[in-house]
């Protein structure tokens, strides 16, 4: 017997004795059944034949990974089964049999990449580095079954186990470059299982890969079968209801005979509907589709729908939430760049090799496409099989003077171009070309962006500002749904190279020329030589040339924008302007050595715009009295110590910038500037009284300084009476003592985002004075290194409900207390609407709200917080007290920093454990050497835990305890 167990020791490790050693049962379907070894052997299926014994549904044949799966079966844990209670023994079995199926899962995968891997061998192909990663680490997650001895292992196996199946490569061969493809693809299918997801939109520029993506969903729905059908039909830009109606029924295996539009859509939806669990593909559509009139009911078939197009307003004209849509954008990793066009470059599938010499050329022509796969396909199949480095630089030179060839031409700089075809209006394609030759390395700023549109004349700017901005964002707004540039919170980004060379190409279509040069690519040498006679628009950016030889005199009769930036030159000869009569926009800002304009400055009478940001050694600016036509002038963060000469004269100024130069020192009244829309004098010493404002009529936004005792004169007279200004900053102060350094708080003078709390904002900083009234449209209130208010409520009130957003209270060393909370209160009474609240450096500060008889209401000062934000308040000890806790059911954050005394955050009252904070997402405890506590009981949160970051506070008893709710 003991010979016979020996010799078939393979199966009898599968099973266990029961029923006093009548019976086996099996360790994976649990199987009960007699016999011997053969009749094991037969459930296994290792022997070939079944017979009448069932065949194990759990066991496919990998010793290896059974036997540890089965070993595990006789682990400790199970051996101490005695003491085991009927469920406990219940779950462990239900954790071994999930995990015996995610075994079988992660073996049906690499069956699959096997087979898959063959057909790629069989067509020449191989398979990506990341595949074979992918498969070491799951055959280690298999060997760690063998090793599981306690429920907690198991848990943390299968989860592991179930993070490795969903990170499995989707793209298999190495011609598929990039990570995002992979978490795309598994976000088209996420969105096809979801049953509320009717269309999905796949968005971006031209050439990045949306048909790419669409084609591999394709491919893997018809490998998985996890739909019926999947349709794919191209969709022309000039297309039809009716062409559109005959191609997809074309694709069904359908005739349609119907003359009439709405019958075809009849018969197509009815054919659809015995076609259900299906998917319908529109590729490259240019607008909107009525689904409904081509015959294609989503809701009442089933039909999943995939568009790609460029056009991300075409996706939400659709139905498309934006967590249906899918941005695809260029390989944003350097590398990834690069691994395409090796293996474009090389044959199939295998990277080319290249010489370090020919490699550091190609990686300049890879990065001018910067990770567009068109143009880097493209690039590379021109140049394969090129070993020439001289072929290697004559390639680049003509990239970069955009005369790559037919080829490139044809098949990238072409397709890009379809986009900017495809902006109907005439106006909307120039503010494409101008933004795209603005663009630099660094996204550039939304506002300053709109008021080159406006300086060019391409946006309309006589008008009010607020509609300038408006019709501006729209502008911006409509370039980006085109998928020709990206936006962020405050500044728009283009692929900056790839756009400039596009834009330059149109230009060049079209009989026109402008000139871009980043870095180096301007030396002292080539500078006289590079600018050709027909230029419209210069562009020049970081470049290191530190002076402009005298003599130099660019022929440009037809150069209407000069920009300049981020320069090294310290004097620019007077030569150099002499034949660039027509300049319009002259801009020449973060110059940090420019020392001095030249005075041929004050003949350029066509000039609309002049524009100098940090040129923090410019001090003398010549005089711009003859400058009739301009109407925007920004010197700001210079040194200049005096305003230009004639600045009085210009009456056509509507801008005027001079902020942060801390020695200009000059009377406002002077100037006679009535026609300004936007004035901004904040960090200077300009000199300003009521009545210089109350003379600007037409005065939107401003920026500017006022001494204490005017302030109020200033409020009831000026902007609580009139609603003109739309954005201001008013610092207040004694800011006429000569003894006092200049109140440098410049904060950016936003112009009309209502959604930003700085739009409206005061600060007041070394003001002595009490009683100010607010006003009423205040949306920010700043209190900085005021040392004589003791509480809030003493120097401040409101004579109605206040707009008051956000308050931040800063280094004032008198500071007890923000607010009394009292009913009766003039200023904590009337704000309702405050979202954020920032104090730091309060050294005397021992509470936020002085406790009231009357305890405010839920609908109190706090009852819109979202932001709490508290650093160097050393002898705080408490918080927020628990009659202000009830009133925070909008806070998402708080962050408590470098509070010595602090012991307590949240309080509550001896009758209430819990509180409810139903919106916070994160909480964050930094350096509190004596707190204790952060609240005695629960706190109930959203359905999601918030991010708690606590660390340094050695006196912290225990961690919060967080209950996640659905309210």
């Amino acid at each position: 017997m003991m010979m016979n167990r020996k010799k078939n020791e393979n199966c009898w490790i599968h099973v266990t004795r029961v029923a006093n050693g009548r019976f086996w049962q099996c360790k994976y379907c649990n199987l009960t059944f007699e016999g011997d070894a053969s009749r094991i052997k037969a459930h296994l299926g290792l022997d070939g034949e079944t017979g009448n014994i069932t065949r194990c549904f759990f066991y496919d044949g990998d010793e290896q990974v059974h036997n540890n799966l089965a070993s595990s079966s006789n682990n400790p844990i199970l051996v101490q089964g005695e003491k085991w209670s009927i469920r406990d023994r219940s779950i462990f079995e239900s954790k071994i049999s999930n995990l015996k199926g995610m075994v079988i899962d992660l073996e049906n995968e690499e069956n699959d990449i096997a087979k898959q891997t063959q057909w790629l061998k069989s067509r020449g192909k191989k398979r990506k580095p990341e595949v074979d990663v992918w498969i070491k680490e799951s055959h280690e997650l298999k060997e760690r079954v063998g090793a599981v001895n306690n429920l907690d292992d198991m848990n943390e196996l299968f989860k592991d186990m179930k993070r490795h199946k969903g990170e499995k490569p989707l793209t298999l061969s190495t011609e598929f470059v990039g990570k995002a493809l992979d978490v795309n693809i598994k976000k088209v299918f996420h969105l096809l299982n979801d049953d509320r997801v009717f269309v999905i939109g796949i968005y971006g520029m031209g050439g990045v890969g949306k048909t790419l993506l669409a084609s591999l969903v394709e491919s893997e729905i018809k490998k998985k079968g996890t739909f019926k059908h999947v349709f794919w039909v191209n969709v022309s830009p000039n297309f039809t209801i009716s062409k559109l109606q005959h191609d997809i029924a074309k694709r069904i295996g359908m005739e349609l005979d119907e003359d009439d539009e709405r019958s075809r859509a009849n018969k197509l939806s009815t054919t659809l509907e015995t076609k259900e669990n299906s998917v319908l593909i529109l590729d490259d559509v240019w607008k909107y589709i009525d689904l409904e009139k081509v015959g294609v009911s989503t809701k009442a078939n089933g039909i999943k729908v995939i568009l790609t197009t460029r056009l991300k307003h075409v996706c939400q004209q659709m139905d498309c939430l934006p967590s249906h849509m899918i941005n695809v954008i260029p390989l944003f990793e350097v590398d990834e760049g690069w691994e395409l066009f090796k293996v474009k470059l090389g044959h199939y599938g295998t990277p080319a090799i290249l010489s370090p010499e020919i490699e550091n050329i190609a990686r300049v022509i890879v990065d001018r496409f910067e990770g567009l796969p068109l143009g880097i396909s493209v690039m590379a199949r021109t140049m394969k099989g090129i070993d020439y480095i001289g072929q290697w630089k004559h390639s680049l030179n003509k990239l970069n003077k955009l005369e790559s060839g037919q080829e490139v031409n044809e098949e990238v700089f072409e397709v890009l171009k379809r986009s900017y075809d495809n902006l109907t209006e005439r106006d909307l394609q120039n503010c494409f070309l101008y933004c795209a030759l603005l663009t630099c390395y660094e996204a550039y700023d939304r506002d300053e962006m709109i008021m080159k549109l406006v300086d060019n004349g391409l946006i309309n700017g006589n008008r009010c500002l607020e509609e300038i901005f408006e019709e501006g964002y729209t502008v911006l707004g409509k370039l980006a749904s085109h998928s020709l540039m990206s936006s962020c919170e405050h500044s728009y980004q283009f692929n900056f190279q790839l756009s400039i060379d596009t834009a330059c190409y149109i230009m060049k279509e079209s009989k026109r020329n402008a000139m871009v040069k980043f870095e180096n690519e301007l030396t002292k040498t080539n500078i006289a030589h590079e600018w050709a006679a027909d230029l419209e628009f210069v562009h020049i950016w970081a470049s290191d040339i530190e002076e402009i030889p005298e003599g130099v005199s660019p022929y440009c009769p037809r150069l209407s924008t000069l920009i300049i930036n981020q320069s090294s030159v310290r004097h620019v000869p007077e030569s150099f302007f002499k034949c660039m009569n027509t300049i319009t926009i002259l801009d020449l800002s973060y110059s940090e050595k420019l020392e001095c304009l030249p005075n041929c400055i004050s003949k350029m009478k066509s000039l609309v715009s002049l524009v100098l940001v940090e040129c923090n050694m410019l001090k003398h600016v010549p005089p711009l009295g003859e400058l009739k036509a301009l109407s925007r002038l920004v010197i700001s963060d210079c040194s200049i110590k005096e305003v230009p000469q004639g600045l009085d004269k210009l009456l056509n100024l509507k801008w005027l910038d001079l902020s942060v130069n801390e020695s200009l020192s000059f009377e406002l009244g002077s100037l006679n500037l009535t026609k300004l829309q936007y004035l901004d004098l904040q960090d200077t010493r300009a000199k300003i009284s009521i009545e210089d404002i109350q003379r600007m009529t037409m005065l939107e936004c401003f920026g500017g300084a006022f001494d204490c005792k005017h302030y109020d004169q200033y409020v009831q007279s000026y902007l609580d009476i009139r609603s003109g200004l739309k954005a201001y900053h008013l610092i207040l102060g004694n800011v006429h003592d000569e003894s006092r350094s200049v109140l440098r708080n410049n904060i950016y003078l936003k112009t009309f985002d209502r959604s930003d709390p700085e739009i409206m904002t005061i600060l007041f900083r070394d003001c002595d004075h009490f009683s100010h009234m607010l006003p009423k449209d205040l949306t920010c209130l700043h209190i900085d290194k005021n040392d004589h208010w003791v509480c809030l409520c003493d120097a401040l009130s409101c004579n109605m409900t206040s707009s008051l957003k956000r308050i931040g209270t800063y280094d004032c060393r008198q500071l007890e207390r923000l607010f009394c909370l009292s009913d009766s209160c003039s200023f904590c009474s009337k704000i309702h609407k405050l979202e954020i609240l920032e104090l730091e450096s309060l050294k005397r500060l021992t509470v936020i709200g002085v406790d009231a008889r009357r305890s405010p209401s839920l609908g109190g000062i706090f009852s819109c917080l979202q932001s709490f934000y508290i650093s160097e308040c050393h002898l705080i000890e408490k918080l927020i007290t628990p009659m202000l806790v009830q009133q925070l059911q909008n806070l998402e954050t708080i962050s408590v920093r470098c509070c010595n005394s602090m012991k307590e955050i949240l309080a509550v009252s001896d009758d209430i454990s819990d509180i409810t904070l139903p919106k916070l997402k994160r909480l964050v405890l930094d350096y509190l050497p004596q707190l204790k506590i952060v609240c005695k009981g629960s706190i109930h949160c959203g359905s999601s835990p918030p991010k708690l970051t606590i660390s340094h506070c050695p006196s912290l008893e225990r961690y919060p305890t967080i209950k996640c709710c659905k309210f």
